[in-house]
């Protein structure tokens, strides 16, 4: 075995442990122990992630562009370990494995390459009509926002793509909202590894903590308390 897990969450740079655990049922090899997510950590990582939004919403196209680039990085990284435990968990074939993670970098990676030219944020100026009848218009001027923390939910058939860094993640990231992920518990160890990576690329990149959490599942009020909690403004899951 390559991979080292802690068996905990991940909250705003804080690997958590939890008072009840479950344990993974993998295809085959060993089974992992990870801890059951609560709304009490759903409540934490929330507010991190709003803490982080005054910041990171704010923060330059060059300076997201890194982040999404040094998370693909650590994902690759970690390449062998995410394929020994996927196909582990999944029973997928290493091929696949390798194959979706290919995919995922590459979403991270053209998130960082789109964001950079600027088009995204969908610029518009409509000068003032002064002399309108019967009233006047000011000038308006529209540009696309970030509009807060996201909450993502992990894929059951797509342990990389479409889970932890997938598509929604990536997504939020490159327009400035930070993630607050709930992982599957059909591969909660694939999820966490890919957590590892990303809590290293934000400890890199010197962005704040709250920008990304991954709180394991195990439990239905998990998901519950995440789509209606009052500071997530928006939710990705396929």
């Amino acid at each position: 075995m390559t991979y080292t897990l802690t068996g905990k969450h991940l909250i705003a740079g804080d690997w958590v442990a939890g008072e009840t655990t479950f344990q993974s049922e993998p295809a085959h090899g060993p089974a992992n122990t990870f801890p059951v997510g609560t709304p009490a950590l759903v409540d934490q990582a929330a507010k991190a992630a709003e803490d982080a939004f005054w910041t990171f919403g704010y923060a330059t196209r060059e300076e997201r562009a890194k982040l999404l680039n040094t998370i693909a990085d650590e994902i690759d990284a970690r390449g062998d370990e995410i394929t020994e435990i996927g196909t582990q968990e999944t029973g997928l074939p290493e091929a696949r494995l390798q194959g979706e993670r290919g995919r995922t970098v590459g979403q991270l990676r053209l998130f960082a390459s789109h964001i950079l030219d600027g088009a995204y944020l969908d610029r518009r100026y409509d000068e003032a009509l002064p002399d309108r009848a019967p009233l006047p218009r000011p000038d308006l001027r529209l540009m696309q926002r970030p509009i807060g923390p996201v909450a993502v939910f992990g894929a059951s058939n797509f342990p990389l793509a479409f889970s932890v860094a997938g598509g929604d993640t990536a997504a939020a990231l490159a327009a400035g909202c930070p993630v607050v992920v709930k992982g599957h518990s059909a591969h909660p160890g694939t999820g966490e590894i890919v957590a590892q990576a990303i809590d290293v690329a934000i400890k890199i990149c010197g962005v704040h903590p709250g920008v990304f959490s991954l709180i394991q599942g195990g439990k239905r009020v998990v998901g519950q308390s995440l789509v209606q909690h009052p500071l997530i403004k928006a939710v990705g899951f396929t």
